[in-house]
């Protein structure tokens, strides 16, 4: 054949093989060379430095890319101090020959064509045997002397159809015109080598499998396999198209991302924003109020009011005037009854008087006698309560009295000096009885707080921070005390003590995120806290922290980092309290900062300290950790204690107090009774006696005249009849008299009240008053007019200033969250001055419209893309890992099969075996993707699980975008599932039964060795370049081997051959003439290469060759070879 007319192709039509190989100045061909090459392949021979190798190189540096080419393959790499990539394009291109040293002893290369512009072109012509034939051509160039490859130039061509290279001799007689030459011969021109790759191997079947290029450069040289797991991994299976699904899936989840961020930016806005228009409302409504209120506080307010009090006269008169109706017509019938009971009294009392004189007499002796009894035993229980007061019996007898009365002065004296003697101590135990309620009430108030609470801060800084979380408009929750993130170690609660000690300044510092340090240092700054408030603002996107250094106070501490701000103050607590623990003082002088057990710190410059103030030593006052059961307990077990204390001091203050009294009292009681000087002024018993005596003889003259005793007892019921009728008239004429009286004094009111002015025309002032007088609730007379008028006043002004109050804290509120609004969202806001009267309706109206129209639009697109976007594309996700670990298992049993056509030994052969173990990460991914789909529908219609979809979601994306070393570990697992299989050869007799196991190809002869790496080869070609329709042969056939099989004996050799030729490949190997009869049946060319060196320089040539004229002529190479080492 010819290259322009080749040969009519008779085996595997479709396949593409290489059919023309052309140099042009390549190492030491100098020149041109055209080497037609056989259907079947071609074996390069000749002696060792011919230059078979760099006719395999030339083929490599068209077809392969340059990290693949590995010039000089059949260079042994093993030997010591050998390295890889001895031989360059630019030493090619120049045509490098040998190597000597200079004057110096330095290296120095010797070059065919150095010192001057020089080119050199490759052109490999590939055809399918029907309709498709392709030459691809690479040429590189110098335009000057440089030797180094940085300065050497290189143009990509694809052909279809054949090429000759010496047309590019007109293109280097133009000085490398590239321009002119593409415009000459139209054709492909790749501006690069990775877009000359791509578009050669969908021309020739290579497909886009790096691996499969990878494996043809290794094929060359590849002596050993090494681990057969491994090489299956690294050569067989192209990186899974797992890794594009998971990027398209990242890819996904952007804009996804973005549509969250833009949903929770809508509904961040409307949660800073949903109060303002009802703010904005109440402050115009009070804004209203107030004016309405203010403008009718004065005249108009008087004249309401002036209209409530005629209207209350002329509703009383009209009353007051039936009221005196009827008084008037009572009192005369009084007045006829007063008449006829005074003249039936009258009648009866001048005729007592004359039939009982004698009678009347004693009955006045009787009062006098009862009268001064009764004073004296009045005197006498005095006198017996003050007795009773200094503790001395009563005296019944003027002996006893007298005697009582001289004791008087010693009694006194002695109390009196008792009394000065307690006086000191009753103020000292009153005080101490006050401090122990306070103690008391303080710790039930604690305990109080703890009920609620699960925060181990004290009330008067958990007040505090309250009040900066609602003055700077934060959550409570964002605004952490230090202490509520810190505990102690569960097997460290010993150094409990001296962490509180040590920590308790650090641990009330308030946390505040970066987000929120403008509000809370306005906040703070314009406020004053009433105490110390110490804050550190937490950066954003704090990293992990270095774990504190072991034995030190911080490493005995624990921090919660599921907060935000829990990693950064773990970082401040390995750094800050790196105190060194010991158990005793004498160990403290080891170490420049250091704490014992009990508490004392040493600090750098001899400086110790130790703070054992009770709010520091008491369990019940730790502040560490958010469990507040123990010091609950620990408080309820103070508060108890304290109860006791108080009730002690109390009841000694009690006793105290009660002796003091009672002492007041003697001394009082004592004084009293030296007031009375006389017994007779005490002895009603004496007077007693006589009253009896006169009781006795009325009785005896009523019991001698019994007329006399009736008519005693019709005088005493006139009398009380005719003063009952008295008292009644008397009655009705004071309520007349009242009545007149107020009648005249409401109608003088009333006529100087209607002279001014009384009524309000206004419709809405007189609604507004009418409004706030049934507001006061008071009932309203002529006569409370005044207490109306205060009150309505009261009531004007509480309006007012409520209005006015309610207006200052809608204004606040609306300032604050416009304010709020334009530092988070500038360009979001209708008005960035912060005015509420200019900017107010805007921003209700804002809020408005994100209600309706903008929250909604974000949450649709959000949920739209959750649901039919990412969800989706994680599910292609998990649909490719699957489908790449069918296609794995597809193409070994294809290669399998191919493998079953030839025998690896006599009557077996090799099958590539394997193990399926899918990792943990892989299982915990397809429970996610599980969790996901199960979600989808009740994520469409519940915004909360929509949430949760999204955060689950997020949380997977981050596992496979972290960049630390788990998250890459995780990601591998996952996407490349090649690493989810364990491979290994194993060769079976016809029966099936296993011969052997191999799974390193290292532990095998050099024969061995060979033979199962063409084999291993064969399979790793045959997964990467054939498919199931080419029945396990590659689309693309050419196989490079230098120098291959040198190890192996002729049974092994041939038993490798027929490998490959059984897979259907085209064999380029370059070995030496003594294998040509091994590789005659496997191959249908041979070219000699020679190499003739002369003082000018070596150059080599290339002729075809039958493997008869190889036979006859072995011999002659071989001496010929031997002259030229002789």
């Amino acid at each position: 054949m010819t290259p322009d007319h080749p040969g009519p192709r008779t085996i595997f039509l479709g396949q593409f093989r290489l059919i023309r190989l052309q140099v042009i100045n390549w190492g030491t061909f100098n020149g041109y060379k055209d080497l037609p090459i056989d259907e079947r392949g071609v074996l390069f021979t000749g002696p060792s430095g011919s230059g078979k190798s760099s006719l395999m190189d030339a083929h490599s540096a068209v077809l392969l890319p340059t990290h693949d080419q590995r010039f000089n393959a059949s260079a042994d790499l093993n030997v010591r101090g050998a390295k890889q990539a001895t031989r360059s394009v630019a030493d090619y291109v120049r045509g490098a020959w040998s190597e000597t040293n200079d004057e110096h002893n330095r290296s120095k290369v010797r070059y065919l064509r150095g010192g001057k512009p020089t080119w050199s072109a490759i052109a490999a012509t590939y055809s399918d045997g029907v309709d498709a034939t392709t030459t691809a051509v690479v040429v590189k160039w110098f335009t000057g002397a440089e030797t180094d490859g940085a300065s050497m130039k290189t143009m990509f061509q694809l052909h279809h159809g054949h090429l000759d290279l010496t047309v590019l001799d007109e293109w280097a007689q133009r000085n490398f015109d590239t321009r002119w030459f593409k415009a000459k011969h139209p054709a492909h021109y790749p501006e690069s080598q990775a877009a000359y790759m791509r578009e050669l191997g969908k021309r020739i079947g290579l497909g886009g499998s790096k691996t499969a290029l990878s494996l043809l450069g290794k094929a060359k040289a590849m002596k050993n396999v090494g681990d057969l797991n491994l090489f299956i991994r690294g050569n067989m299976l192209d990186e899974p198209a797992t890794f594009d699904a998971a990027q398209k899936m990242l890819d996904a989840f952007t804009p996804l991302n973005e549509a969250y961020e833009t949903a929770r930016r809508a509904h961040a806005q409307e949660k800073v924003l949903r109060d303002v228009p009802e703010n904005w409302s109440a402050y115009r409504e009070s804004g209203h109020t107030h004016t309405l209120a203010e403008a009718l506080l004065g005249d108009p307010m008087e004249e309401y009011v002036r209209g409530v009090h005629v209207r209350a006269i002329r509703d009383a008169l009209d009353g007051l005037d039936q009221e005196i109706k009827v008084l008037d017509a009572d009192l005369g019938e009084h007045e006829r009854r007063y008449e006829e009971a005074k003249a039936a009294y009258v009648s009866l009392d001048e005729q007592l008087r004359r039939e009982g004189q004698v009678l009347e007499d004693v009955k006045l002796r009787y009062e006098a006698a009862s009268g001064e009894a009764s004073a004296r035993e009045r005197t006498y229980r005095a006198y017996g309560g003050l007795v009773e007061r200094i503790g001395q019996p009563c005296p019944e007898d003027e002996k006893a009295f007298s005697k009582l009365r001289e004791s008087l002065p010693r009694i006194i004296a002695e109390a009196t000096k008792e009394r000065d003697e307690i006086e000191p101590r009753r103020h000292a135990v009153f005080a101490a009885a006050g401090q122990a309620r306070k103690r008391h009430q303080a710790k039930v108030a604690e305990l109080d707080s703890l009920g609620g609470s699960r925060s181990l801060i004290p009330p008067r800084e958990t007040q505090r921070r309250e009040a900066i979380a609602d003055g700077a408009g934060v959550p409570v929750n964002e605004l952490p005390y230090a202490a509520e993130l810190i505990d102690v170690a569960a097997d460290e609660e010993r150094w409990r003590p001296a962490a509180e000690k040590v920590l308790r300044a650090y641990g009330l510092r308030l946390l505040v995120p970066e987000r929120h340090r403008t509000a809370v240092q306005a906040f703070v700054d314009n406020h004053d806290m009433r105490g110390v408030v110490e804050y550190s603002v937490v950066p954003e996107g704090t990293e992990a922290p270095e774990s504190p250094k072991a034995g030190t106070l911080a490493g005995k501490l624990t921090v919660d980092e599921s907060h935000p701000c829990g990693p950064w103050l773990a970082g401040q607590l390995a750094s800050r309290f790196d105190h060194v623990c010991v158990e005793t003082t004498d160990e403290l002088e080891e170490h420049r900062i250091a704490v014992t057990v009990r508490g004392t710190v040493k600090l750098p410059g001899s400086h110790y300290r130790k703070d054992d103030r009770r709010e520091l030593t008491d369990p019940a006052s730790y502040i560490l950790g958010g469990d507040v059961t123990a010091k609950r307990r620990a408080v309820e077990a103070e508060a108890g204690r304290l109860a006791t204390d108080e009730e002690k001091a109390r009841a000694d203050a009690e006793a105290l107090d009660r002796r003091y009294r009672d002492l007041e009292s003697t001394i009082d009681a004592a004084s009293q009774l030296g007031g009375y000087e006389s017994w007779t002024q005490l002895d009603h018993w004496s007077a007693a006696a006589g009253a009896q005596a006169y009781a006795e003889r009325i009785d005896q003259l009523k019991a001698d005249n019994v007329d006399l005793q009736r008519l005693e007892d019709d005088r005493t019921t006139a009398e009380t009849r005719w003063q009952s009728v008295s008292d009644a008239c008397s009655d009705v004429r004071n309520k007349l008299s009242a009545l007149t009286e107020r009648r005249t004094a409401w109608l003088d009111i009333l006529e100087r009240e209607v002279e001014k002015p009384h009524e309000i025309s206004d419709e809405d002032h007189r609604a507004y008053l009418d409004e706030v007088f049934a507001d006061i609730e008071l009932p309203v007379t002529p006569d409370n007019i005044g207490q109306v008028r205060v009150a309505f006043r009261k009531e004007l002004e509480r309006r007012r200033e409520t209005a006015d109050a309610d207006r200052r804290y809608a204004y606040a509120k609306v300032k604050a969250a416009i304010e709020r609004f334009v530092e988070e969202w500038p360009d979001s806001a209708p008005d960035a001055s912060g005015d509420v009267e200019r900017s107010g309706a805007d921003f209700a109206a804002l809020h408005a419209d994100i209600v309706r129209r903008r929250l909604p639009h974000a949450m649709g697109r959000f949920q739209q893309m959750i649901s039919e976007d990412m969800v989706p594309s994680i599910s292609v996700l998990q649909r490719a890992i699957e489908n790449a670990a069918t296609e794995i298992e597809s193409r070994i049993a294809m290669v399998n099969t191919g493998l079953s056509r030839v025998e690896f030994n006599a009557g077996t052969h090799l099958q590539i075996a394997y193990r399926a173990n899918p990792p943990g990460e892989v299982k915990e991914f397809r429970r996610n993707v599980d969790a996901l789909l199960r979600d989808a529908p009740a994520a469409r219609r519940d915004q909360d699980k929509l949430l949760a979809q999204f955060r689950r979601v997020r949380t997977l994306m981050t596992r496979f975008t972290d960049d630390d070393a788990e998250s890459r570990r995780w990601r591998v697992a996952v996407l490349d599932v090649r690493t989810n299989y364990f491979f290994y050869g194993v060769e079976s007799g016809s029966d099936g039964q296993v011969v052997a196991t191999y799974r390193n190809t290292a532990s095998s002869s050099g024969g061995e060795q060979e033979k199962l790496v063409a084999f291993c080869l064969a399979a790793a070609l045959s997964y990467n370049l054939a498919d199931p329709d080419s029945d396990g042969r590659p689309h693309f056939a050419p196989l490079m081997l230098d120098e291959a099989f040198s190890k192996s004996d002729e049974a092994f050799s041939q038993q490798a051959l027929a490998a490959f030729d059984e897979f259907g490949f085209q064999l380029i190997i370059a070995a030496p003439i003594r294998m040509s009869g091994i590789l005659e049946p496997f191959i249908g060319q041979a070219v000699l290469v020679d190499k003739r060196v002369s003082p000018d320089g070596a150059r080599s040539s290339a002729t075809s060759a039958t493997f008869s004229e190889l036979a006859s002529r072995g011999t002659g190479f071989a001496e010929h070879s031997a002259q030229r080492l002789g």
